[in-house]
């Protein structure tokens, strides 16, 4: 029998009180569910291995996108290295977890019988959330799609991991607007909509969202002394109650036609002329009006928390839309349509990172190129999805490769693609046969974190790649850093040079490289990657 309030000795009530105040008050309360993947991470560790002949060039001017196959929980860990607070937008298409066969766990498909369904997908959920927190730039953003089955508790968990402060809005998406017959409708109460989540990663950072601007009757064009503007005639009849005297002063030289009058007073006209906004053409005086005369007047397109079907699309046209790209029926269901994610990517930069961790056909990836083909953007993907199914290998990567390449008569986009695979490397007994196997698998790693895939040179014990504005420079054993440096000396000096040592001891042979005369900036591995790993694995060290 529970005790009475009376029975509790004081020592007792004592321990209550200290035993609640390490109780969560407020928030998500589930089960953990072991996860296989997880757990994994407890004896080997993850790391990347391209696939090359996956790879696609085609555009010097655009930046490297990346498809990485493999569970997304080991992708996300290996970006944890190479993409720390480096994504600038997330949008990802969980599972919804309905009990119909769209959400696995451990390998088997949760069905609504399961006793520990939510707790299984929170666990699920929680573990990739906090894996990309940390991938956010201070002032990035996620977005979640959702449907009912597990909004409410998304909502809870999100606040729990970003912050209830950093919830940026809910969206509504009109997935559909074809009806159920009424008949055969639950109720007869139909929904057409599901939901997507917004959160910042710091509220207060988030920038405002880009709006874009309404055509309207403003047109520019004529030529003034600062560039486009509309000339305007500033005369007007000074028939009858018009004629006024005092409206026919000179501006620059000159006087209103006969029969006319200034529309504007002699002050306005001073000022008009100090600021260079007075033109004589053919004689005439006119006002030139610039863009920025006009800011006041320019009108927005609000970024609606209502995606209507009719701007972004439905699941059925997302599906159709698929079906064209690949050539046959692919019988992909959860599908999102380009242009759903083109409105909320449009709202960024035109250079920003975009991550989707649960990319399943590529819509995406394709979408983020085709606005850079239309606006000449430079946004970049990374896209993680698994195999289950050959949806890496025959879905997602086929899409993006004809989006690139094109496809019946759409024009190919320029673009560049490197593909990966997750792979692990074992962690043995001797801590230090574990650093030196993940430095040996690290080279990958390295070229992603620096954006570095072109080849300088590859030999045993050295190895050196070129990016855009970088080298990245791999010594595996400290006894080849006098050739590294000689190599060095020869590598351009207008980008900069990130050299990669490495140390059983975490030493960055800062003495080693003093006498070189060009900057580098020296990085001991394999000690990096393992400090990432331990922190979200949650280890206390590697012996």
């Amino acid at each position: 029998m529970a005790k009475s309030l009376q029975d509790y000795t004081k020592e007792e009530l004592i321990e209550q009180i200290k035993s609640l105040k390490k109780t969560k008050k407020f928030g998500l309360v589930w089960e953990d569910k072991p996860e296989q993947v997880a757990i994994d991470c407890e004896t080997k560790l993850p790391v990347l291995t391209e696939v090359t002949e996956r790879a696609i060039t085609k555009a010097d001017d655009q930046p490297t996108n990346l498809i990485i196959e493999g569970d997304n929980y080991h992708s996300l860990s290996t970006l944890n290295y190479t993409h720390a607070n480096s994504i600038d937008v997330i949008y990802i298409d969980p599972p919804y977890n309905t009990g119909s066969n769209d959400f696995m766990y451990n390998d088997r498909y949760v069905d609504t019988e399961d006793g520990f369904r939510h707790s299984k997908w929170l666990s699920f959920m929680a573990k990739r959330l906090k894996l990309v927190k940390n991938l956010l730039t201070d002032n990035g953003v996620i977005f979640i799609s959702i449907s009912d089955h597990e909004q409410a508790h998304l909502r809870v968990l999100c606040d729990e991991i970003f912050g209830y402060r950093n919830f940026v809005n809910r969206l509504t998406w009109e997935s559909t607007t074809q009806p159920i017959n009424t008949g055969k409708a639950r109720f007869g109460l139909q929904k057409k909509t599901e939901l997507i989540f917004c959160y910042a990663k710091n509220k207060n950072l988030l920038k405002p969202f880009i709006l874009r601007v309404i055509d309207t009757a403003n047109k520019y064009p004529h030529q003034g002394k600062f560039g486009a503007c509309r000339l305007e005639i500033i005369e007007k009849s000074d028939a009858g109650s018009y004629n006024r005297e005092s409206m026919k002063y000179e501006i620059l030289g000159h006087k209103p036609r006969a029969g006319k009058r200034w529309q504007i007073g002699e002050d306005t006209a001073k000022d008009l002329v100090a600021r260079g906004r007075i033109e004589i053409v053919d004689g005439i005086v006119k006002k030139a009006v610039y863009p920025e005369d006009e800011l006041d007047k320019v009108s927005y397109k609000p970024f609606w928390a209502h995606l209507s079907a009719q701007e972004v699309g439905t699941a059925q046209n997302a599906k159709d839309e698929l079906n064209t790209i690949l050539g046959r029926a692919v019988g992909f269901d959860t599908v999102k349509p380009m242009a759903l994610i083109t409105e909320l990517i449009s709202h960024f930069n035109d250079d920003v990172t975009v991550l989707d961790f649960f990319a399943g056909s590529g819509t995406t990836g394709h979408a983020i190129l085709k606005m850079n083909a239309e606006d000449n953007g430079s946004r970049k993907f990374i896209l993680c999805t698994d195999n289950e199914n050959g949806i890496a290998e025959n879905i997602t990567v086929e899409r993006i490769k004809k989006a690139i390449n094109g496809y019946d008569n759409v024009s190919g986009i320029s673009a560049n693609l490197r593909y990966f695979k997750t792979s692990f490397v074992d962690k043995a007994e001797n801590t230090d046969h574990t650093r030196v196997a993940l430095v040996a698998r690290a080279t990958d790693m390295i070229k992603v974190r620096e954006n570095t895939f072109d080849t300088v040179l590859e030999e045993d014990l050295f190895k050196a790649y070129e990016g855009s504005d970088t080298y990245s420079v791999i010594v595996f054993d400290p006894s080849v850093i006098d050739k590294a440096k000689a190599e060095i000396t020869k590598l351009s000096d207008d980008k900069a040079v990130r050299v990669y040592v490495f140390s059983l001891a975490n030493d960055s042979y800062v003495s080693d490289f003093a006498d070189l005369d060009r900057q580098v900036e020296l990085c001991p591995i394999p000690e990096s990657i393992l400090e990432v790993y331990k922190r979200i694995f949650d280890q206390k060290g590697t012996k």
